[in-house]
């Protein structure tokens, strides 16, 4: 009767770690971004910005040790693309939760580019990726 049980016990444990039921829901982040010019230098082409990034989890697991990548660059579409990046270490982001973090970047930018950013003709492009995010306190 011991064993039957027992057995019984193990198969059912079984089951839930093959049927996946061990992995955590991965959270929802969604990251938005706001740029503001600070400064801009012509003798070296380069414009500096700050860089809000606000990291909302909509989801219904928090999340663990996030990191996100932002890529600040020239337009893409142009001659003599440049872009500058960062990495923030958002932390842990509880669901429901949102954290805002200001980066400040400067991009070095070519005469060509600089003058078209300056002059309001051309808007840089900010794009955000995350790097690292955990949905299990664990691991």
């Amino acid at each position: 009767m011991r064993t039957g049980l027992l057995i019984l016990v193990l198969l059912l444990g079984g089951m839930v770690v093959l049927s996946g039921c061990t992995k955590y829901a991965d959270p929802e982040l969604k990251i938005t971004t706001n740029l503001s010019k600070v400064s801009d230098d012509p003798a070296t082409g380069n414009i500096t910005y700050d860089v809000k990034l606000t990291v909302a989890n909509t989801g219904t697991n928090n999340a663990y040790r996030v990191k996100v990548m932002t890529i600040l660059s020239t337009a893409k579409d142009q001659p003599e693309y440049r872009f500058t990046n960062r990495n923030t270490d958002v932390g842990d982001v509880e669901k429901g939760a949102v954290r805002t973090f200001t980066e400040r970047m400067t991009i070095p930018a070519t005469k060509t580019n600089y003058d078209l950013i300056t002059a309001g003709k051309q808007q840089p492009t900010v794009e955000t990726q995350i790097m690292s995010v955990s949905s299990n306190v664990m691991g």
